[in-house]
């Protein structure tokens, strides 16, 4: 049956937090004095079932990638619970379709919507049974993954003329990025696409940053920290120092940890540029959850 370990390991576990961050900022950034005014305030319960739906959203996808993958990692990746007999591809399915389950069952919660978490359910399953085997559609299904996923808090509030439709964009730009990175992430076997990949990561993180850094400041009414955050990343991208050379499997890892970031980016603007708590609060929270994402990581190696 595999052990807690083995089972962290199929659903990448060490990064699922990602999810919930990026649905959560978004849902907040959506109530800020700039875009959504009107819109009710996310509460810590509702923020704790939009980030749990989040999770089982990004661990279904996971465990099913792997699953999808099981016969080519056994060439590839034999060390994998899958490929290695450690995790029995029925049992695999069957946490698989619970996950999802739980993920449709709670909806976002309160400040979700059902139909947009079982859009990134499908977008996500759509990357594991076979747009990945192709660039341009992998790209485009993990975009929409992320970029629905992040949309859960948001969409609703739009839809009800809560919130501006400004608000979108922040899922988009979330989503941006995760095109950028699953690019990335095709010259891991493909050392020859490597340089242009790069390109590809570095010009989704200046856009995403950049972006986000606009955004937040409309969101807050103004220039808020987390917002100027943004524009040294930004600069970096430019300049080449953004994914960092290296292997690509590590630049893959440092521009997923690279969504904490951008979320508190986001985030920052849920509260009015004078409020140096909340600013202050989402840079924390983000630095914390990367501390804690590369431990956990390395704990599962």
């Amino acid at each position: 049956m595999g052990s807690v370990r083995d089972w962290l390991r199929f659903v990448r576990a060490p990064l699922c937090l990602t999810a919930a961050f990026d649905a959560v900022a978004c849902a907040a950034l959506a109530r800020g004095p700039g875009l959504g005014s009107g819109a009710p305030a996310l509460t810590w319960r509702d923020g704790l079932l939009l980030a749990a739906t989040s999770v089982l959203v990004y661990l279904a996808g996971m465990g099913g990638n792997d699953l999808a993958d099981r016969r080519r990692d056994r060439t590839l990746h034999p060390d994998r619970p899958l490929p290695s007999g450690r995790i029995a591809p029925a049992a695999a399915l069957v946490v698989v379709l619970l996950l999802a389950a739980g993920a449709v069952a709670l909806g976002g919660g309160p400040a979700g919507h059902r139909g947009v978490v079982v859009g990134a359910l499908v977008a996500a399953a759509a990357y594991d049974l076979g747009a990945k085997r192709r660039v341009v559609p992998g790209v485009v299904a993990m975009g929409s993954v992320r970029a629905l996923n992040a949309a859960t808090g948001v969409a609703p509030l739009v839809a009800a003329g809560l919130a501006s439709p400004w608000a979108l964009a922040g899922p988009v730009l979330v989503g941006l990025y995760a095109a950028g990175i699953t690019f990335l992430s095709t010259a891991e076997d493909r050392p020859q696409r490597e340089a242009r990949a790069r390109l590809v990561a570095r010009g989704a993180t200046v856009v995403a940053f950049g972006g986000g850094g606009a955004l937040a400041m409309l969101g807050a009414a103004g220039v808020t920290f987390p917002a100027l955050f943004a524009f040294p990343v930004v600069l970096s991208a430019v300049f080449d120092r953004v994914p960092r050379k290296g292997p690509a499997k590590r630049q893959v890892l440092e521009m997923l940890l690279g969504y904490f970031w951008l979320d508190a980016v986001l985030a920052g603007g849920a509260a009015p540029g004078s409020d140096w708590a909340w600013a202050l609060a989402s840079l924390g929270a983000a630095y914390a959850a990367i501390v804690g994402s590369q431990l956990a990581v390395r704990a599962l190696r």
